[in-house]
């Protein structure tokens, strides 16, 4: 470890295997301490490079780590199939998926440095089938129609913006996860009227409590649909239908 002494890593291990248990998630601890390794890395380049402003590791194991977590199940409903993570940022929630699914997948930021910082994470975690990408959304979406089987994205942007990125990106049976903290019923509102231009249909919108009063969350899971479902998934989903409206970011 670089920044965690031995005995707060294996703390912090204790603490998220309790939270997976309570959670029901199906997490090793081997995968938790790669997860933990990972945290490790971003705290130790947050030293010269911004990558994230939660400092104390207690607050970053649960807002980074386990607020990543939670949305294995829903991201789990999704095809066999690459991931892709929109502005990932310090590779929240994209590696710790990836680490819990086994997953290929691809990161993307704007921000070089974070692309640079992020490879340099994806070759100490040893993850072979995962890699960043320096892009814009809209530009990468030209060459990557239909090839990600879920895609994630975590307060990146207004809901509406979200939706038209995710939509191109994902195959038919897809599943869009995005997590917004409390997001206003008028950007639930856009959303939805984008989503549906976009050939979505939402499946359902739940809330995520963290443990220990931090904060809480929306999330939202959309999913782009061969068929109708008769049933939902978890937070908020939309699913894609075969015949598409026309959505302007997909051209």
């Amino acid at each position: 470890m670089l920044v965690l002494t031995d005995q707060q890593a294996d703390e912090m291990l204790s603490r998220l295997a309790f939270y997976c248990k309570e959670y029901s998630l199906s997490v090793t601890d081997a995968e938790l301490r790669k997860c933990i390794q990972h945290l490790d890395l971003v705290l130790e380049t947050n030293k010269t490079t911004n990558l994230t402003r939660i400092l104390n590791v207690e607050n970053a194991a649960v807002l980074h780590i386990l607020d990543s977590l939670v949305l294995l199940p829903y991201v789990n409903k999704a095809p066999e199939g690459a991931l892709l993570d929109m502005g990932t940022g310090a590779g929240f929630p994209g590696i710790p998926l990836t680490i819990a699914t086994h997953r290929k997948a691809t990161y993307i930021d704007s921000v070089g440095k974070k692309v640079d910082a992020v490879n340099s994470f994806v070759h100490a975690l040893g993850l072979k089938h995962a890699h960043a990408v320096h892009d814009r959304l809209e530009e990468y979406a030209r060459s990557h129609k239909k090839q990600f089987s879920v895609v994630t994205a975590r307060a990146l942007a207004p809901l509406p913006i979200l939706v038209e990125y995710a939509a191109p990106f994902l195959k038919d049976g897809g599943l869009f996860v995005i997590t917004k903290g409390n997001p206003s019923d008028e950007e639930l509102a856009s959303g939805m009227s984008a989503a549906k231009i976009c050939g979505f249909t939402l499946l359902l919108n739940d809330a995520i409590d963290l443990p220990e009063a931090w904060a809480t969350g929306s999330s939202l899971f959309l999913r782009r649909a061969i068929q109708h479902l008769s049933h939902c998934l978890v937070q908020m989903a939309w699913q894609r239908r075969i015949r598409l409206p026309r959505c302007s970011r997909e051209t």
